[in-house]
């Protein structure tokens, strides 16, 4: 099987052997033994800890070994202990489902708090009043909650509501993005001369800045030259942070987030310091904070009193949010589709891409950074292959978990979760499930796109193609989480991610020369590598461990 996940904190595993140790104890006391009532548990070789210990230290052997023993025993909920937490993992739709309502009985406002704390930094005075504020997001508080005033989420929710998730939003930032992607592509890339590229590391670096300038600006990258550096290292170091050993047993990645955290900062108090909120364009881009959604996250802010450290991260964690995900799920939509075993993939791709293209040059930039859209989107995000391309990559490609914790005694289709407990359904037992994905010759570890089509009916060459991603699978395909928590960013991913597939198959031939083993520091040639690339490193999306090198040469 593929691998699942990749985190791994490569010289510090003895001392999180004897942390856990540590962590462990108290559990020997508060119940004895995993074993008893209820659903069945997951073995493990010492009890109590090596479970905790493979958790943490090898993500991707503890979700193989939880999917066989699911299949084995032919269960949707499994036990385990992580440290002193007892931990309920569960998949499928009656199981799953639960953990997106409200109501049930199951939070993710801890684990939420923890990560607003790791990753925006808000001064201590303001994460204080973000953690008191349980209310939820929804209209209405959560019952028992009434008597809080101090709505901040609800406020957070309705931003991301009005400026992200509506389609002129979406189309907005589309347009900003792909006007600087081609741009910086017309300027790398002379016409018909071949350049050799390594797909990752272009999107790594290209991607990540022109998404980022449409989002953000231009001040906060034309005033930090390593403002790419201090992103990639602080999204590399946001899992030890958050659920690592402590800063002076293991204090890289709480530098590499003291960084990237000071970054936003000088760039916030910049930004601020005269910024005429009168003049501002209402649904437009400008170069101080870029796009309409990061001006109401700093407004947002200010009128809700926080410090400008605060305000920083919030606004800051925006490019982290858009980026870590998004551009690695483009560097595998290139890469798999490019090397992919079925035939027919990249001439139906080409087709479909082709059949939405409308701006052939689409590098007028305009005076507030508009232009043209390359393509006609709609046609192109309801194009079958491109579709199905997209929903491959997130089924094999998303690592994380959908995380509550049980605030009172509750069930979960009617099985019973104590007070205190986990409850987790990890993306990746749903996603790599055999019964829900399947195919004959083709295992849910492969790369294969057409498992999420279907034929129908027939047209001019024969039978259509018709995407079918929820058809009998539902509870088994959930990247973006579910409910109203959902990633508010998921319809602008989409369209970047699809689109600079489309992007590339249209304005460019590609020749495939081989995968390779990226260098090491700066200047470092690339070796061949005897295998294709496999999930590496990821908070939420897993970045390739290997980069395809091709032989590119710009046609449009």
């Amino acid at each position: 099987m593929a691998p699942l996940s990749g985190w791994h904190l490569s010289g510090v595993g003895v001392v999180i052997l004897l942390v856990l140790l540590l962590l462990c104890i108290p559990s020997w006391f508060m119940s004895g033994s995993s074993a008893g009532s209820g659903p069945p548990q997951l073995a493990e070789t010492i009890p109590l800890l090596s479970n905790s210990i493979e958790f943490v230290t090898n993500t991707e052997k503890f979700w193989n070994r939880a999917l066989e023993t699911m299949r084995l025993l032919n269960t949707e909920i499994l036990r385990f202990r992580l440290g002193w937490r007892q931990v309920y993992l569960v998949v499928g739709e009656k199981k799953t489902n639960p953990l997106f309502r409200v109501n049930t009985g199951l939070t993710s406002h801890y684990f939420f708090t923890l990560l607003t704390d790791v990753l925006f930094g808000p001064t201590k005075k303001d994460m204080a009043r973000l953690a008191a504020d349980i209310t939820g997001r929804g209209m209405e508080p959560i019952p028992g909650t009434e008597h809080i005033e101090d709505r901040l989420w609800l406020k957070w929710h309705h931003i991301f509501a009005n400026e992200l998730m509506p389609t002129k939003s979406t189309n907005n930032l589309a347009a900003w993005f792909f006007s600087r992607f081609i741009a910086r592509a017309s300027e790398l890339f002379p016409l018909n001369e071949p350049t050799e590229v390594l797909v990752w590391q272009f999107l790594q670096r290209h991607q990540t800045e022109c998404a980022g300038r449409a989002l953000c600006g231009d001040l906060v990258f034309d005033m930090n030259p390593g403002y790419l550096e201090a992103l990639a290292e602080f999204e590399v170091a946001i899992m030890p942070v958050a659920f690592g050993p402590p800063r002076w047993v293991y204090p890289k990645p709480h530098r590499a987030r003291d960084r990237w955290l000071e970054v936003n900062r000088r760039h916030m108090a910049t930004a601020l310091r005269n910024y005429d909120w009168d003049t501002a364009p209402e649904d437009g881009w400008e170069p101080v904070l870029g796009s309409p959604l990061l001006r109401s996250l700093a407004r947002w802010g200010i009128d809700a009193g926080f410090d400008l450290q605060t305000i920083a991260g919030l606004c800051g964690q925006q490019m982290s949010n858009q980026n870590s995900n998004s551009v690695p799920a483009t560097a595998w939509t290139i890469m798999d589709s490019l090397t992919c075993s079925d035939p027919e993939l990249l001439p139906n791709l080409r087709r479909e891409a082709q059949a939405a293209l409308i701006n052939m040059n689409g590098n007028a930039t305009g005076a507030d950074g508009d232009t043209d859209m390359p393509f006609d989107l709609q046609k192109l995000l309801s194009s079958p292959w491109l579709q199905a391309v997209y929903a491959e990559t997130l089924r094999l490609r998303v690592i994380f978990s959908i995380v509550r914790g049980a605030e009172r005694d509750t069930e979960v289709d009617g099985v019973r979760i104590p007070r205190g407990a986990i409850v987790q359904a990890p993306i990746p037992l749903a996603h790599h499930n055999q019964a829900a994905w399947g195919v004959e010759g083709h295992p849910p570890s492969e790369f294969w796109p057409r498992r999420h089509l279907s034929r129908t009916g027939t047209g001019e060459k024969g039978s259509l193609e018709e995407f079918a991603i929820g058809r009998n699978r539902t509870g088994y395909w959930f990247p973006y989480g579910g409910g109203i928590t959902m990633c508010p960013g998921r319809n602008f991913a989409k369209q970047e991610i699809i689109g600079t597939l489309a992007l590339f198959l249209t304005r460019f031939d590609i020749e495939v020369l081989g995968w390779v083993v990226p260098g090491v520091g700066h200047g470092q040639t690339v070796k061949p590598s005897d295998r294709r690339a496999q999930n590496g490193a990821g908070f939420a999306l897993c970045r390739p461990d290997r980069d395809l090198k091709v032989r590119i040469t710009r046609k449009l």
